[in-house]
């Protein structure tokens, strides 16, 4: 190749670069301009207008225009040694003023510009906008602030640990909780102050949060600094790489222990009042604003058969008043009282006492009431046995009076009917019927007199069984009448007693004579004897009568409380008050044609 053609081709080539620079200089984001040595602006780009504001002209008449007042000479000082030197300034970051007055971040770099012989022209500066950036990090410089603030500041111990839960950052308020500085605690291996029942919580918290790269939130035991054992509740966050891996790990704990140590007491108080609760013979259960229970303590299915006391086993005469009771309690929030009747399983019935007491919260509010039913069975038949006691001692005081005003009479009156039987003769029908209901009032009188206050007892060994013999040879004749046999069985030889003997003998009477009217024809009543033990003996009194209700069985022994026609209502009081004057007992059972059973228990004669 020819030196015309080759010169040719090196023109064009540099008119093709030129036209590549131009191009670059002008599609370029970055400001652009050069200068000449004397500083005055020979070039601009699209983008310097862009970003400043300031065109070429403004530049010709200012060349310092976009440069703050107050770096002006700062910037003269930077560019000298590009003019002077050489030198290169490499991403020199300062601000610029927009031809609005806004402030501008830019980065520059700045070069000196020489001709072919080495010789420098002038400068040209790179300048890169970079406004958001600093935005940004002036906004995460703030951020790191407050969250310094905070962290430095809280009651929370907040700490960082690499992917081997080795630890990195711990907070100042470490101090506070577990009594160690910041460098001892980092120096410290996270298992050496672990629990040690706690270790396999951390091991798999890890695994669970590499599997599921989610927050866990676990409690852990850490030992203090004086050797004790804090209970923190942890959050533990994993912090992730772009590419979703774990980077470290960040938790934040507060200490429990306090609450850890009221619930513990709580616990505690709780199964003591629970142990009470349900070993205690009381009904107690707890019942919600709308009456629904919520709670009711074993003692109910141990005592009364089902888990609560059910409005449909009291009774009806009762329901009424209770219900109206326990809604007054609900309505008005006031504590109740009120007694009832309560039918078990067996049909039995029993005497309950219940309180209603409502439960006030903190706040005032009431959202819970207990009730607390007690058994007063014992208690009303006690109340009853001493209304009965009291009865009994005004009436023997009353019969006492009576019975000797009335026998005086009585007396004289006999005795006169007896003097003149022979001269009326005739008529010996009327005088034995007068005879005979004079022999009945005396009687009564009788009876009267064993209620008046309690007398002496001139007791003395009386063999049991001689004395029922007497008894039932005295009523044999009775029972013949009527085709009713009366079964003896004896199961002990020979046992004595303590007593006076007519009284007891009275006693059994009076009951065989109760068998015998209550017994229809070729009926049968027993007698039995059993040694219960070495210190009482059971009389055992049945027959296969008409039997007696369960409401009027509960009413034997009252004064004057007959089931016969022509009975006093007397005899079972007696017979109850010389039974307990001789230290024993008496019950009787009863069954509607079934029979009665009457058992008697006495003190044997040592």
């Amino acid at each position: 190749m020819d030196k015309d053609t080759l010169r040719t081709n090196l023109s064009k080539e540099h008119i093709h670069m030129q036209e590549l620079l131009q191009s670059l200089v002008e599609t370029t984001t970055d400001a652009i301009s050069i200068r000449d040595m004397q500083g005055n602006i020979l070039l601009i780009n699209n983008a310097f207008e862009q970003i400043y504001g300031w065109t070429y002209e403004d530049l010709l008449n200012d060349p310092y225009c976009l440069v703050p007042d107050q770096l002006i000479n700062e910037t003269k000082e930077i560019f000298h040694p590009i003019k002077f030197s050489g030198k290169k300034i490499s991403r020199y970051e300062t601000i610029r003023m927009r031809k609005d007055g806004q402030i501008v971040h830019v980065s520059l770099s700045a070069s000196p510009i020489r001709d072919t012989g080495g010789n420098m022209v002038g400068t040209s500066v790179i300048a890169r906008d970079i406004t958001d950036r600093k935005k940004t990090e002036e906004a995460l410089r703030e951020s790191e602030a407050r969250y310094r603030v905070l962290v430095e500041n809280t009651k929370d111990i907040i700490s960082s640990y690499d992917v081997d839960m080795k630890k990195i950052f711990v907070s100042p308020s470490i101090d506070l909780h577990l009594g160690y500085t910041i460098e001892e605690y980092l120096q410290t291996d996270t298992f050496d102050i672990v629990h040690p029942d706690d270790a396999e919580i951390i091991v798999n918290l890890r695994q669970t949060i590499s599997i599921h790269k989610k927050n866990v939130q676990i409690e852990i035991r850490l030992k203090h600094k004086n050797g004790s054992w804090v209970y923190l509740e942890s959050r533990c966050v994993p912090i992730l790489t772009e590419k979703g891996e774990i980077e470290k790990y960040l938790i934040v704990s507060r200490n429990i222990t306090e609450r850890k140590k009221s619930e513990e007491a709580l616990r505690k108080s709780e199964e003591q009042y629970r142990f009470i609760t349900e070993n205690t013979v009381d009904f107690i259960s707890v019942i919600n604003q709308n009456g629904d229970v919520s709670y009711s303590s074993p003692s109910h299915l141990k005592r009364l058969g089902t888990d609560r006391i059910r409005f449909e086993n009291i009774h009806p005469d009762d329901a009424p008043f209770v219900c109206e009771r326990f809604s007054y309690m609900l309505k008005e929030k006031t504590p109740i009282i009120c007694e009832y009747r309560f039918m078990l399983e067996n049909d039995n019935w029993i005497y309950l006492e219940s309180r209603g007491i409502p439960f006030f919260d903190i706040d005032g509010e009431c959202r819970h009431f207990f009730n607390i039913t007690r058994d007063i069975t014992e208690r009303k038949q006690t109340e009853d046995l001493l209304m009965r006691t009291e009865k009994l001692s005004v009436i023997g005081e009353l019969a006492a009076s009576i019975a000797h005003e009335i026998r005086n009479p009585l007396t004289s009156l006999k005795g006169f009917i007896q003097f003149l039987q022979p001269d009326i003769s005739g008529n010996t029908v009327f005088t034995d019927v007068m005879l005979s209901e004079l022999e009945r009032i005396n009687f009564i009188v009788s009876e009267l007199l064993v209620l008046a206050k309690p007398q002496d007892l001139h007791v003395k060994p009386i063999l049991l069984h001689s004395m029922l013999e007497n008894v039932v040879m005295f009523l044999e004749s009775e029972a013949n009448l009527k085709s009713i046999k009366i079964l003896k069985e004896f199961k002990v030889t020979s046992v004595a007693i303590n007593c006076e003997e007519n009284q007891l003998k009275q006693v059994f009477i009076n009951i065989m004579k109760n068998s015998l009217d209550a017994t229809s024809e070729n009926g049968e009543i027993s007698i039995q004897t059993k040694l219960l033990n070495d210190y009482e003996v059971l009389i055992r009194i049945s027959d296969n009568g008409c039997g007696i209700s369960k409401e009027l069985l509960a009413r034997l022994g009252e004064p004057f409380y007959t089931t016969k026609e022509k009975g006093t209502g007397l005899g079972l009081l007696v017979s109850n008050k010389i039974i307990k004057d001789h230290q024993g007992t008496i019950n009787i059972k009863s069954e509607i044609n079934k029979g009665t059973i009457v058992d008697i228990t006495l003190p044997i004669s040592i």
